[in-house]
């Protein structure tokens, strides 16, 4: 009996025999779709094309091809999660109409910062390497601090503090020893690696303000699930995406046509793998979050990004010097000590609730 008591309240992470099959299928699904996503990505941003002589370098039309894929199945995810809803008498089914009424100010943010982010990330591979970018989203921990403590007055724990830190050290260190390998131009390399690094920076800003928000609103209203967010931000980013290239840059739109006329189906190929690998992750990623918690999709997404970096360094042949080699290792360093530290944290709440439950009996 207090076997059982101490399992269910464990309660999202931990995992028992029911559901052991089910965690193996999201980890399976979001390294299979984001490993592919990710060695994806770089030959679609930064490949030049043989007929058209040119880079497929058209962020905000990649982002509206991507975000379209994806509010497609994320509207599937969520008709399944409505329907499961009204299946049992007990759940109130959660309209996207009644979500969007009920938090139209956070969504307007999360638009404007959802919309540009992706974009900033990957006009910086205009200045930056593929490894520095992979390495700069691991640092998406120190903006989300700074939103939480400056936007929203939250207390922010000394190791995640720490983490930041050992995070910042090794990408600044990777990004010093991007700029210095190349000896012929150092003054222009330097400072395209600033321009770069300020644009992951605004990006990751952005991407903290996202996460924080989401947080805050799964927070107050308990009815908003991963398939409500998914639907609403791709919408708002395809959107966003779509009206500023035929208000304001039409150029990109009709030169991405070109390019896409000359070069296809190279390039559309890689972009329909690109946008539904995304799109099936994101499913993945939601899902695994409402089931088991952060605390092991914590585990399975630093492993990931481990994983996703060294197959773009192998898989394309990148060469690294001694610079950029300490700072990978000093982010893992960095990652490893943050998923250690969920995990301990897990571990005392489920023992302490454990203790807890064998006292009432």
């Amino acid at each position: 009996m207090s076997v059982q008591k101490t399992v269910s309240s464990g309660n999202n992470n931990t995992i028992n025999n029911k559901n052991i099959f089910q965690l193996f299928f999201c980890v399976i699904g979001i390294y299979s779709t984001f490993l592919i996503w990710g060695l994806v990505q770089e030959p679609l941003n930064t490949k030049i094309w043989p007929r058209s002589g040119e880079k497929f370098a058209f962020p905000f039309v990649i982002s509206v091809f991507q975000s379209s894929i994806a509010l497609i199945i994320g509207s599937i995810y969520l008709f399944f999660s409505n329907n499961k809803h009204s299946k049992n008498p007990t759940s109130h089914r959660y309209s996207l109409s009644q979500f969007i009424k009920d938090n139209r100010v956070y969504l307007i943010l999360l638009s404007f910062t959802q919309t540009f982010s992706t974009p900033l990330a990957t006009y910086s591979l205009r200045y930056i390497s593929y490894v520095a970018l992979q390495l700069s989203k691991t640092c998406k921990l120190i903006p989300v601090l700074l939103v939480h403590k400056l936007v929203y007055k939250s207390a922010i724990p000394r190791e995640k503090q720490i983490i930041a830190v050992i995070i910042t050290i090794g990408v600044t260190v990777f990004t010093l020893g991007s700029s210095s390998k190349n000896t012929k131009d150092k003054g222009n390399s330097f400072s395209s690696s600033l321009l770069g690094g300020l644009m992951i920076f605004i990006s990751l800003f952005f991407d903290g303000l996202t996460n924080a928000t989401q947080d805050t609103m799964i927070k107050k209203n308990k009815q908003i699930t991963g398939s409500h967010l998914m639907v609403i931000s791709n919408g708002c980013i395809f959107f966003w995406n779509l009206t500023y290239l035929l208000l304001f840059d039409k150029t990109q739109l009709e030169k991405s046509l070109q390019v896409l006329n000359q070069d296809s189906p190279d390039i559309l190929k890689l972009l329909l793998i690109y946008s539904i690998c995304g799109a099936l992750g994101q499913v993945f990623i939601f899902y695994s979050l409402q089931s088991f918690g952060s605390i092991i999709l914590i585990m399975v997404t630093v492993t990931r990004k481990m994983i996703s970096m060294i197959l773009s360094i192998v898989v394309y042949e990148h060469k690294l010097n001694g610079p950029q080699i300490a700072g990978i290792g000093i982010v893992f360093c960095g990652i490893s000590y943050e998923a250690i530290m969920k995990h301990k944290k897990g571990s005392r709440g489920i023992n302490k609730s454990s203790l807890r439950e064998k006292k009432q009996e």
